[in-house]
């Protein structure tokens, strides 16, 4: 579910930047039209990043330069938000690891990974959609956003009453791609409980997701953090209530986390129709035509299918991790790793999604020689994904002793330190990774993501094969997954795509 949101930010930023760079003299002559244009002139206006810094030939290292600001003040609120979902994560993962149980942490564990990729995999209505209300935002056109957005959430709701209605008759169908047959009794009877619960909040939590894409399609990143920080609020006050007021152990958890998305949603679609954005009519009722599906089907084809091999992957190595111990000790570890590196991956995910702003901003914008100019702002984004990943591999080493925290047992918590360990080295190739794949992003080439993730996918399941019958050696395949993903988005990068040298080549002979 992380992914997801994540996707969703380096789709509708990397579009909100093409809407700029294409629209400034019409933002320009806005300025003299009434306070609410204004506004949202001055919002496109703040995402004014070409100036003469990027018009000479850039290092790749940070330096600290105008470049440099540009970046540091679109990342800083990005980070913000993004860091709020794997805190909470985290925080419940503790609560969990409180109760002693081992079996309680590997079915959090399980549960959560399958509810998040079926989430992951049925929420692309947003993040195309979210490029779509950008487009409109930037040209003015209110009623075509009033539109998207009502489209959007009618269609969403479908989707996600359909998966919820799924998980929630065949959970333990759902578990199967994630917990082996094997698996301890109390991990499959808590798992199954946790996921049952989290199925019923699976439509608000997609609907939120909706609210979320329309406020960042207008350029808005105040407001999604504001109702962030509300609805997960909620869900910190509410884990300890429910895990041990209530006696409801890993059910708690998941009703916690269910009722900050009901929370979410409520928040957005108030908040909609407050600042005009959606009308209380009958439209709400009635299914859009189906020219609004076209859209939809065509860019969510290649969201769709990187979305599918990424939670192939992920669900692969939690499958592992729950065979090597059907006690559950290893999948517990195995928890509070991924939980601990997710944290760290936040800041690289927040970076990536600059990288596709960036990118396109600089090759768009008016001057000569765009093509060096775009060139320049990428590579010195990948110079912050390798700053920022060298930082995050050493924080997280020297957090190693707060493993402690996450459990009362210890052969838990020896169990973690490896994993932990080789996530940290993970971090330096992430860095690089997740910008690179960012820049991909801007670019608009969402299948050869998909492609490289595939790729990846595959190149995971054999490593698992050879590998992963150690904690150690899942992770180390998990490094095979994204050393796999770092070599696609570095060639096309550097050989295939608009920045690379078979693109400068082809631009020589057509010069010539």
């Amino acid at each position: 579910m992380k992914l997801a949101w994540l996707t969703l930010n380096a789709i509708a930023l990397h579009h909100m930047c093409e809407s700029l760079a294409f629209g400034r003299p019409q933002q320009r002559a806005v300025l003299k039209t009434p306070t609410r244009t204004r506004r949202r002139a001055a919002s496109l206006e703040s995402l004014d990043v070409v100036g003469g810094e990027t018009n000479a030939r850039l290092g790749f290292l940070p330096r600290g330069d105008e470049l440099d600001g540009t970046i540091g003040r679109m990342a800083g609120p990005a980070i913000l938000n993004f860091l709020i979902l794997p805190l909470v994560g985290t925080v419940d993962t503790l609560w969990v690891g409180k109760l002693g149980d081992p079996a309680a942490l590997a079915a959090l564990g399980a549960a959560n990974q399958v509810f998040s990729s079926v989430f992951f995999v049925v929420s692309f209505v947003p993040a195309v959609v979210t490029p779509l209300v950008a487009a409109a935002h930037a040209a003015g056109d209110e009623e075509l956003v009033k539109k998207r957005v009502r489209d959007a959430l009618w269609i969403s709701a479908v989707i996600g009453a359909t998966a919820s209605v799924c998980l929630g008759l065949a959970p333990r169908t759902a578990l199967s791609l994630a917990l082996p047959k094997d698996a301890a009794a109390a991990t499959w009877r808590q798992a199954v409980t946790y996921l049952t619960v989290r199925a019923g909040g699976m439509v608000p939590a997609i609907m939120a997701f909706v609210g979320f894409a329309a406020f960042r399609g207008r350029l808005d990143v105040v407001t999604p953090l504001r109702v962030s920080l509300a609805s997960q609020g909620l869900n910190l006050v509410l884990d300890p209530l429910l895990i041990f007021g209530a006696k409801m152990g890993v059910g708690g958890a998941a009703l916690a986390t269910a009722c900050a998305e009901l929370l979410s949603a409520m928040t957005y679609l108030f908040l909609l129709v407050r600042r005009g954005t959606l009308e209380l009519s009958a439209k709400l009722l009635k299914p859009p035509p189906l020219s609004s599906f076209a859209p939809l089907i065509v860019g969510g084809a290649g969201v769709l299918a990187r979305s599918l091999a990424l939670n192939t992957a992920f669900l692969s190595v939690t499958r592992a991790t729950q065979a090597l111990d059907p006690t559950g000790g290893a999948a517990a570890a195995h928890t509070i790793a991924m939980q601990v590196w997710q944290l760290g991956g936040v800041v690289l995910f927040a970076l990536s999604s600059v990288a596709a702003v960036l990118v396109p901003a600089a090759l768009n914008a008016p001057g000569a020689d765009a093509r060096t100019r775009g060139k320049g702002v990428a590579d010195r984004m990948l110079g912050w994904g390798l700053a920022a990943g060298f930082g995050l591999a050493a924080l997280q080493l020297a957090a190693l002793p707060l493993l402690n925290v996450f459990s009362p047992v210890a052969s838990v918590r020896e169990a973690a330190r490896a994993p932990a360990i080789i996530g940290a080295v993970l971090q330096l190739l992430n860095g690089v990774t997740f910008v690179a794949e960012g820049v991909m992003q801007g670019h608009q080439a969402f299948f050869p993501l998909a492609r490289n993730a595939a790729v990846a996918a595959g190149g995971l399941m054999v490593a698992l094969k050879y590998l992963g019958t150690s904690l150690a050696g899942v992770w180390w395949s998990f490094f095979v997954f994204n050393a796999i993903r770092f070599t696609g988005a570095m060639y096309h990068h550097k050989v295939s795509g608009p920045l690379g040298s078979r693109s400068r080549q082809l631009s020589r002979r057509a010069a010539a």
